[in-house]
This record gives structure tokens, C-alpha cells and sequence, in this order.
């Protein structure tokens, strides 16, 4: 009776470890049942092989036990937890166009290389930063559009991103760091980061002015999972340019 019991706790453990992982931003470092279940995982097969038993049968992954990122799941293609942009149907064809491009280049911008994406270090980025990126790559897309003769190449797809994001304004800050409207491309990408934060992949950084976010090691992980997505790819090329160029400054800072 009492082997049928142990059972049936370390299961419900495991479960225990699963309802912590899917609330990114809990922190094993402030909740010690969290911690040592973390431990158990990080330590114990037998538990391990429960927990990962429960989360494949949720179509999810673990990609880490992070001593202070806690335990990092990715949701799998078509899973119950898979988000996607074009199933949100509030927003727009426009609007979810804007945010994927926003996504992506967010990435390309802090990991332009395979080195960049296995440096733990957390990186630093700003609203400003991120639209300065983008405004460069709408020029680039703007003369790949063009033939030998200087003319555009009816290329629907290059032709609608460029434009759809060239087409609205900037939109600098205010004091308190919002921006002016919320049709800007700034508006957009502070759209994107807070939601990184509240999925506990980034967190506000004030202290380097209104606008400035530092991404965790959750959101590298979750990067590198997509890493060999084409428009990625492309960004990443272009970021690499971008630096080789006029090198940025050094916005990474040791853990």
C-alpha cells in the first residue's frame, strides 16, 4: 500500500512541477517548493521521466530546468497550447502582420549569430532601438524590390511588409515612455516586449531610460527553438550587415 502511495505522491509532484512551469514568470529563487521540485527533476530520472510523461501528453517540450528560470516549456506545432498570430481573430491581417515582423526582428537584432544565442548573458534592447532596426530593414527590402532597371519587382509579399511598416509613423516617447499613438511602429513594439514580459521572457529596464527591456534566458531558449525559421534567417543576415558596418553598443550584461 504505502509503494502504491509514493506513486501516487510523486505523480502528483511531478503534476505539482508542470503547474509551475506553465507560469513563466514564477522564479524557482522565490518559491522553495518550486525549487526543490525543480531539483527533483534536475536530479532524479524516475521523476523526470514522470514529468515529461505529463507535458508531451499536453503537446509541450521541456528546453530547460534553469536554476533561475525555473523549468522552460515550448508548446508544440499544434498542440493545445500553441499560439499562433493568425488565430487571433480581434486583430487584423495588418495588425497581425505587424506584430510577427516585430517578433522576429526583436530576435534578429539581440541574437544575429549561433555564438550570440549560446552566450547566457542577458541582453539589453529599447523600443527606439528595435524601430531604428526595422526602419533599416524596410530600406533593404525597399532596394531588393527594385529590378536591374530601378523599377519595383511586383513582389506582393516584399512589397506589403516594407510598406505596411514605412507607412506608419514612429512615434517618439513621451516622458513617461509611452508613444504618442498607438498606430505608431514604436507603439507596436512596446506591445510586443510587454507582452515578452508578462510571458516572463523579458523584464522593464528603467534605469537605462523610458523604453529599455532586458530579455531573460527564457526568451534565448524559446529564439532558439526557432532559430531556423527563413524570415529569421533573413533578419539575422541583415543584422549582421547592420553591425559589421557601424557596430552598435555593447548592450549584454553578465548574469
Amino acid at each position: 500500500m504505502s509503494t502504491v502511495v509514493s506513486a501516487y505522491e510523486d505523480l502528483q509532484d511531478a503534476a505539482e512541477l508542470v503547474r509551475y512551469g506553465c507560469r513563466p514568470r514564477l522564479r524557482p529563487l522565490a518559491d522553495a517548493r518550486y525549487r526543490d521540485l525543480l531539483q527533483r527533476y534536475r536530479m532524479e530520472k524516475a521523476f523526470r521521466d514522470q514529468v515529461e510523461a505529463i507535458i508531451q501528453g499536453l503537446g509541450v517540450e521541456v528546453i530547460a530546468a534553469h536554476p533561475q528560470e525555473g523549468l522552460v516549456l515550448h508548446a508544440q506545432d499544434g498542440g493545445l497550447f500553441t499560439y499562433r498570430l493568425k488565430d487571433d481573430l480581434r486583430r487584423s491581417p495588418e495588425q497581425r502582420l505587424m506584430l510577427g515582423l516585430v517578433h522576429v526582428a526583436i530576435a534578429a537584432r539581440v541574437y544575429p549569430t549561433e555564438h550570440d544565442l549560446e552566450d547566457e548573458s542577458v541582453k539589453r534592447v529599447s523600443v527606439g532601438e528595435v524601430d531604428d532596426f526595422l526602419r533599416h530593414l524596410v530600406e533593404q527590402l525597399r532596394e531588393a524590390s527594385k529590378g536591374e532597371d530601378g523599377l519595383p519587382v511586383p513582389d506582393a509579399t516584399v512589397d506589403a511588409v516594407w510598406r505596411l511598416y514605412a507607412r506608419r509613423p514612429g512615434g517618439r516617447p513621451t516622458a513617461g515612455g509611452r508613444s504618442v499613438t498607438h498606430q505608431s511602429t514604436q507603439s507596436v513594439i512596446r506591445e510586443v516586449l510587454e507582452w515578452l514580459v508578462h510571458q516572463g521572457m523579458a523584464i522593464p529596464a528603467p534605469e537605462f531610460g523610458a523604453g529599455n527591456y532586458r530579455l531573460l534566458h527564457r526568451f534565448r531558449l524559446q529564439v532558439s527553438e526557432a532559430a531556423a525559421l527563413p524570415a529569421f534567417e533573413t533578419l539575422r543576415d541583415i543584422r549582421r550587415a547592420q553591425t559589421a558596418a557601424a557596430p552598435s553598443h555593447n548592450d549584454t550584461e553578465e548574469m
